[in-house]
């Protein structure tokens, strides 16, 4: 089974694919120095005045997904792109300190037999400038992955060469992840970073209304109880302490459609980081807010 996703990952990882013209969105590995990958999602806007900005996003679905911030220079004559990592949006780490290691690249946008893509090697740096870990990027532009992901996941289905248990756990949309990030798992805890004394958080049910309850914990206190997730916003303004801030979220049960969802944004000075959880009745989901 092992190698079946792996082929699966493979061919989409080496698919031929067309270049967007200013946003761009790649998906592939780090491979670092150790020989180990790491899954690597690249999100970008080339301005008017040729900076980059946009986001990356790395061990994706797993563990220790984290999404960072990305700012750098496109040279279009010479078609060399500069990027850095500036800072963290969110992390899944289990964290002990506050020092991220930061990718640094500089690399040309090659297009070779249709295929766009960025291939070469990085500098991991500290925020203070101190390297850390170096490795390679392997990234594709992945405007049709979605495409092909979708007639994998039909031929999966119609085999009859693959067992029916085997099929209901195979979604290769959701392997990809392409709409699934910053979701919320049961027993998770994701960090997230502020300068600002106050955030703002808003709950809503983005998709069916299906009648799910949560209740809402902030730094042991219990300040929303039962709630009923409605079209309507309901947004809480709360006050950061100084340190870490513990957000806990509660499914109070499973409505018509499992699992138990919620759309939540948070709202941390200019940014909002959006986020959508995905439980159980009776499991928790946290969010720590570092101020």
């Amino acid at each position: 089974m092992y190698k079946y996703f792996l082929t699966i990952f493979l061919n989409l990882f080496s698919i031929s694919l067309l270049v967007a013209q200013d946003e761009q969105e790649y998906l592939g590995v780090l491979k670092l120095n150790d020989s180990s990958f790491i899954s690597y999602r690249l999100n970008f806007e080339i301005l008017k005045n040729n900076a980059v900005k946009g986001y990356s996003v790395t061990n994706m679905g797993g563990a220790h997904e984290t999404k960072s911030y990305v700012e750098g220079l496109y040279d279009a004559k010479e078609k060399v792109i500069t990027f850095n990592e500036t800072g963290i949006e969110y992390t899944k780490s289990d964290i002990t300190t506050y020092d991220f290691c930061y990718v640094h690249f500089t690399g040309k946008l090659k297009n070779s037999n249709g295929q766009q893509m960025l291939e070469g090697p990085f500098l991991g740096k500290y925020s203070d400038g101190v390297a850390c870990i170096n490795g390679d990027i392997m990234v594709k532009n992945m405007e049709k992955i979605e495409k092909i992901a979708k007639k994998a996941d039909k031929k999966i289905q119609r085999s009859n060469k693959i067992a029916d248990s085997v099929k209901q756990k195979i979604d290769i949309m959701n392997l990809i992840d392409f709409n699934g990030l910053n979701v919320l798992k049961a027993d998770e805890k994701t960090t997230m970073f502020s300068k600002d004394a106050s955030m703002k958080v808003t709950i809503w049910d983005a998709g069916k209304l299906d009648g799910d309850k949560i209740s809402i914990f902030y730094n042991g206190k219990n300040i929303i109880n039962n709630h009923a997730i409605q079209k309507n916003k309901k947004v809480i303004t709360l006050q950061l302490k100084k340190g870490e801030n513990l957000l806990k979220f509660r499914a109070d049960n499973v409505g018509q459609i499992a699992p138990n969802t919620a759309k939540i944004e948070i709202t941390l000075g200019s940014k909002t980081i959006d986020l959508l959880s995905n439980l159980k009745k009776d499991e928790y989901t946290s969010v720590i807010v570092v101020h």
